[in-house]
């Protein structure tokens, strides 16, 4: 098993005038639904079909939410601590807070646990086009050519369709 990644070449967005560096972005192969991952986790040798695990994961989510809604920090162990943070906008005074007013959004946090804070240390990473650059690549396989032109110039499809300078 394996990260994938892709390269991209970005600026600084706090000074302009530096220099473009390359950055490594994530490449996700697929997406696991919640059903598929108490199918895997079924696969693992438990004795609880992949049903009855995909129960216990919809109580845990629900638990989770009715719990963080009532303002408590849930630790996890293993899989980390869960907790809730508001954005809100200032008000004048703290007379004039008004929560229906002020209080913009509220987000769940996580911080990972102790086996989720190394992943690094076993990750193996393996190097992909980008998705845009794919998707380039796939229209052009399908058009019957030969040569692909990823520079967005004549014969590289829109500029919609164009990875970012030096996105691979």
């Amino acid at each position: 098993m394996s990260i994938n990644y892709s390269i991209a070449m970005l600026g600084n967005p706090i000074d302009e005038d530096a220099p473009k560096k390359a950055y490594a972005k994530s490449q996700y192969t697929n997406i696991l639904t919640l059903d598929k991952f108490a199918q895997h986790i079924a696969s693992h040798g438990s004795k609880y079909n992949r049903a009855d695990i995909y129960a216990v994961l919809m109580q845990t989510v629900d638990c989770m939410r009715e719990m963080l809604l009532e303002g408590k920090r849930i630790e996890m162990g293993d899989l980390g601590v869960f907790s809730v943070s508001i954005q809100s906008q200032g008000a004048e005074s703290l007379e004039a807070f008004n929560p229906a007013i002020h209080i913009e959004q509220l987000n769940v946090n996580w911080s990972p646990g102790d086996r989720f804070r190394n992943l690094l240390d076993n990750a193996v990473f393996n190097l992909v086009p980008s998705r845009r650059a794919a998707k380039i690549l796939l229209k052009s396989i399908k058009a019957g050519e030969t040569t692909v032109d990823l520079t967005g110039g004549e014969g590289g499809g829109n500029e919609a369709d164009q990875p970012t300078e030096g996105q691979v």
